[in-house]
């Protein structure tokens, strides 16, 4: 299990840390093009002043500079944690680019460690992150110090790819994704509801899809449920 786990993430890191430096933050095309919906909509139901946000697995920046962005003005401030080096700094260099240097704060962190003050943030997103953790045991801590970390009134905003699975688009050959933890969508959900109970549901949902990738030196088509669950704690 362990050499699994570590083989994933190996490749998974490796995958990221050439996609960053090969596509720009915005770059059209790409699924860095343009910032998570859903994640920006639900950002509209909370009050601008002040507003702290977490991400989670920020990368170099596809949601955490447009949410800076948006709350700019109005005092907010953006923590932004990713595992890998090299996308905090090009994050960095986009906060610069996109004039949110100054309420824009990096963090190089696995999000499985990471340790968030106790209700502290208004809205804390982890998008196509949690499934990069190493076990169900580690999800659940997770969540618990997202749940922990929300003030009253404050969201949190879960998007992850689960039931993944691999096609090698040369062969054609289909094989479970090589990835930390691939839950099937139904585990997952429940896992969420669990965790999350007595909080009030603002999105629940999933859906197929496909995303063309370069991995292991070849084309690969990931294919999965993406799962989005936002949710709001009560005041």
């Amino acid at each position: 299990m362990e050499s699994k786990f570590l083989e994933a993430r190996t490749e998974e890191i490796k995958y990221h840390e050439k996609f960053y430096a090969e596509h720009d933050l915005f770059a059209p095309g790409t699924w860095l093009a343009k910032p998570v919906k859903a994640i920006m909509d639900s950002l509209e139901l909370l009050d601008p002043n002040d507003l702290r946000v977490l991400d989670l697995g920020s990368g170099v920046g596809r949601n955490a500079v447009p949410i800076a962005q948006a709350i700019k003005m109005y005092n907010g401030r953006v923590t932004a944690v990713d595992l890998i080096p090299s996308a905090i700094t090009i994050l960095r260099e986009n906060a610069i680019k996109y004039n949110v240097y100054d309420n824009l704060v990096p963090i190089i962190k696995d999000v499985e460690d990471y340790q968030i003050e106790p209700q502290f943030y208004d809205y804390i997103i982890a998008c196509s992150s949690l499934e990069h953790v190493a076990t169900e045991d580690v999800l659940r801590s997770v969540f618990t110090r997202m749940i922990e970390g929300t003030k009253p009134d404050g969201i949190n905003a879960i998007l992850m790819n689960t039931e993944v699975e691999e096609v090698d688009c040369e062969t054609g050959e289909v094989s479970e994704g090589l990835i930390e933890l691939n839950l099937k969508t139904d585990e997952a959900l429940e896992l969420m509801k669990d965790c999350y109970t007595g909080w009030e549901i603002v999105v629940e949902r999933f859906m197929p899809q496909s995303i063309n990738e370069i991995k292991y030196g070849k084309s690969i088509e990931f294919r999965g449920n993406w799962l989005t669950f936002i949710v709001r704690r009560s005041s």
